[in-house]
């Protein structure tokens, strides 16, 4: 009995003991670290493991400051550019990370800062046309041109020498301070500019062109809207062909996007992609030393294929033309700015001044972060809006042409001309 009761009360005790426990006063809580501020912490473990050794106050610190102002997001990220940095024998990078936010950066400021103003702007009108430099051929080499329908042979801009029919082909060849036309059976020695213009609607054709950058089954890429003039050009000893022809057709032959993702993204793109040619047609006067054309057809400027775009890019042209006339203009709104673009970052792009040691473009002189980058480093030169970056944000954040294009050129107005 004494044995059974010593038990019973030592199983009373313990019972009690148990209630005791569990309806103590919990422990406090264990304060939770932010995702950030572990990958703050972890920049020692992972510097190590990527060098091999401690990094200095100064390199850590430069490390925690890019994790600090977002260039730097997940580990992934940070182990990434640890080893890219390490790949290139340096422990850090640039001094000038972490690019101050402007007004811009809101999304909701810049939709409301840069509603689009319907205004004329000098230099800009509807139907205006812009010639793109598609191709050369040394002196004494012909360049052959033909259509899908009837076309003019001119000399100059308006000296008819014929009209042909559709897949006549017709050579210019340039010796003696002539140019000589041949084909056939038709026969011109002239010495001014060779013109051939399209009638009704017919598109022209480049025969003995063919884009080398790309290699889509079945295309050359050498079929133009507008007019294809041959010319010598003054000073040196080749003979160009010149795509001329209306801004917006232009734009249905841009190659710089496949058309495909967010609309506000191919958006902003397409609208960069007329200023930057506008820009240079009136603020410059064009990119070729002798000025015969604005820009070329290549990614020295805009990457540019011409109609046979049109056909497999459907969504691309339909997209622009939902833009028809906006441009990016400067702070007052009187004449188009250099829209410059690029494909994508390092986590942030660069200002004019950094990259070009230049202050001439006041739209371009504030590197912004970039969170949306997929490379870890930059793929062009990091200056004015990365095509990746506008990707991300109008998929990720919804952002509107506006909101891209006001974040990545500061001070800007976005205007209808017509």
């Amino acid at each position: 009995m004494i044995k059974a009761s010593f038990i019973a009360f030592l199983l009373i005790i313990a019972s009690f003991t148990l209630v005791s426990v569990t309806h103590a006063a919990p422990a406090a809580a264990v304060k939770k670290v932010s995702a950030r501020q572990q990958l703050i912490i972890d920049v020692l473990p992972v510097f190590i493991k990527v060098y091999g050794n401690n990094p200095s106050n100064s390199e850590k610190a430069w490390w925690r400051k890019r994790i600090t102002c977002g260039e730097i997001n997940t580990q992934n990220e940070l182990l990434n550019s640890m080893a890219f940095h390490k790949s290139k024998k340096v422990r850090k990078g640039r001094e000038n990370i972490c690019p101050v936010k402007t007004a811009n950066t809101s999304a909701a400021s810049a939709s409301k800062a840069n509603a689009v103003i319907k205004k004329s702007i000098g230099g800009v009108k509807n139907n205006d046309t812009v010639r793109i430099g598609i191709t050369f051929v040394a002196i004494g080499k012909p360049m052959t041109i033909t259509s899908n329908g009837k076309f003019q042979i001119r000399e100059g801009a308006d000296k008819v020498l014929a009209t042909m029919n559709a897949d006549q082909n017709i050579a210019v060849t340039w010796s003696g301070n002539m140019y000589h036309i041949r084909g056939s059976g038709k026969k011109f020695d002239v010495s001014n500019k060779v013109r051939f213009v399209p009638l009704h609607g017919a598109i022209m054709k480049i025969v003995n062109y063919s884009d080398p950058s790309v290699t889509y089954p079945g295309k050359n890429y050498n079929r133009f809207r507008g007019i294809i003039e041959i010319r010598k050009c003054d000073g040196c000893n080749e003979m160009w062909a010149i795509n001329e022809l209306r801004v917006e057709d232009y734009l249905k032959g841009l190659g710089e996007t496949s058309g495909e993702g967010p609309e506000e993204y191919v958006k902003a793109l397409g609208i960069a992609a007329r200023t930057y040619v506008l820009y240079h047609k009136i603020i410059t006067g064009g990119r070729s030393e002798s000025k015969d054309f604005d820009i070329t057809n290549t990614p020295n400027d805009q990457i540019y294929r011409g109609y046979e775009m049109e056909i497999i890019r459907g969504r691309m042209v339909s997209i622009f033309a939902k833009t028809k006339g906006i441009i990016v203009a400067d702070k007052d709104a009187d004449k188009p700015v250099s829209a410059i673009y690029f494909s994508d970052s390092d986590g942030r792009t660069r200002s004019a001044k950094e990259a070009w040691n230049t202050s001439r473009f006041p739209h371009l002189q504030k590197s912004v972060a970039d969170p949306y980058h997929q490379s870890k480093a930059c793929r062009g030169h990091c200056v004015g809006m990365s095509a990746q970056g506008a990707y991300g944000f109008a998929k990720a954040k919804n952002w509107t042409f506006q909101q891209i294009l006001s974040y990545y050129y500061q001070g800007i107005k976005l205007v209808k001309a017509y």
